[in-house]
């Protein structure tokens, strides 16, 4: 996926935790979204988007019914 993070997963995914943190601190709700790579890609073609991060937030968006 272009534009992916350029660090470790392990860096990521603190990274990512602590946002949550933040969100959450602020009475925030935080809906975790899974989706497969094949989910993914499949979306992409049955569209025509580009894989990139814009696409992959709108997935979750949709997917969470945000």
């Amino acid at each position: 996926m272009k534009h992916y993070p350029s660090c470790t997963y392990e860096e990521w995914h603190f990274r990512e935790a602590k946002k949550m943190a933040d969100w959450k601190s602020r009475r925030h709700v935080v809906k975790m979204v899974d989706i497969s790579p094949a989910e993914f890609t499949a979306y992409c073609e049955r569209t025509g988007a580009h894989p990139d991060l814009t696409t992959f937030l709108k997935v979750l968006s949709d997917k969470a019914s945000f």
